[in-house]
């Protein structure tokens, strides 16, 4: 058997071919061969007329592809190439999927960032196999395990997440942030960046491994609790202050600058972004949105039906968010 390039106008379509091809299905094969090639002969009898391959040879033309790979079976009868040109359409209808094997296979791909549109089934057939895969874990799905002492992740480590993107670095470095995105625009922004209100855990344990004096309430509660609610005298993740969390007034804005910045280039224009902080500072982002050609339009109050108590004299119930206009200025 031989391969050979034909000259696409060569190449005669039979017909009285039985086979309905629908305009969906030359572009779904359109779309095949873009992204993986003409990897599959046609195949053609003694005089160039199609036997198989009708659907493909109209997406080849429809990309303007000038030649195909092609097989010919001048070794059939005109009885036999009839009836293989029904054979070959009416044989791959016999086969059926493991329908447990294949929403593996896909939720494979779509890690692997693989347009599964490209595979031919539709948006409702994927949602339909991928949602039935099973959801029971080994594990209770609202547990959540303490985070180990030393971190696992560094810097500059980006996780795939299916279709999502996580990455440990730094919002304010346009190439950290190109990173993640892997050239992808943004439609909307939710940050809570650092308040710079210097915020001190006070759980028992940050007391003990500081060696500060426990606070009113809490000296009660460590010595009634100490047995259920040991401290390890060992700062644990939770326990660390925050970085970037009580710095002076100017470089707070210098990182807004940066972090705003970086808002502005990869937000599409007329999406909207929402900026959670801390109201003793809350002057600092007017101005440094403004630099950033981002459109401030107005605050909004998260009010806490439920807040927890703090170390200060009265406990606040609300956080403030700062919302756009559904703008992004242009110079």
């Amino acid at each position: 058997m031989q391969i050979e390039m034909w000259d696409i106008e060569r190449i005669k379509e039979y017909q009285q071919n039985p086979r309905l091809i629908g305009e969906q299905a030359v572009d779904a094969v359109a779309a095949s061969i873009k992204q993986f090639g003409f990897k599959v002969p046609v195949i053609v009898d003694a005089d160039g007329v199609l036997i198989a391959g009708h659907t493909r040879v109209r997406a080849a033309r429809k990309l303007g592809l000038k030649e195909v790979p092609v097989i010919r079976a001048g070794d059939l009868t005109p009885e036999q190439v009839r009836a293989f040109r029904i054979a070959d359409n009416k044989l791959h209808e016999l086969a059926t999927w493991d329908m447990e094997l294949l929403p593996i296979e896909l939720s494979e791909l779509r890690g692997m960032d693989v347009d599964l549109e490209l595979l031919g089934f539709s948006s409702a057939e994927l949602e339909k196999m991928l949602g039935a895969m099973g959801t029971e874990g080994l594990t209770d799905p609202d547990a959540i395990p303490e985070p180990p002492d030393e971190a696992i992740t560094r810097p500059g480590d980006l996780w795939v997440l299916g279709n999502h993107r996580l990455l440990c670095g730094d919002s304010g470095k346009a190439e950290d942030v190109d990173r993640l995105l892997d050239g992808a625009t943004v439609q909307l922004v939710n940050t809570d960046p650092p308040y710079n209100v210097g915020v001190a855990s006070r759980s028992n344990n940050a007391i003990a491994a500081s060696g500060d004096r426990p606070i009113g309430q809490q000296g009660m509660d460590i010595a009634i609790r100490g047995e259920t609610h040991a401290t390890t005298g060992k700062l644990r993740p939770k326990d660390r202050p925050l970085v970037n969390d009580f710095i002076s007034d100017e470089e707070f804005a210098r990182l807004l600058r940066l972090w705003f910045g970086n808002i502005q280039r990869v937000l599409e224009p007329g999406r909207a972004f929402y900026i959670w902080g801390g109201y003793s500072n809350i002057w600092n982002y007017p101005n440094a949105l403004r630099e950033s050609q981002l459109y401030f339009s107005q605050m909004i109050i998260w009010v806490k039906e439920h807040p927890v108590l703090t170390r200060k004299d009265f406990m606040g119930n609300h956080e403030w968010c700062q919302p756009p206009d559904t703008r992004v200025l242009t110079p």
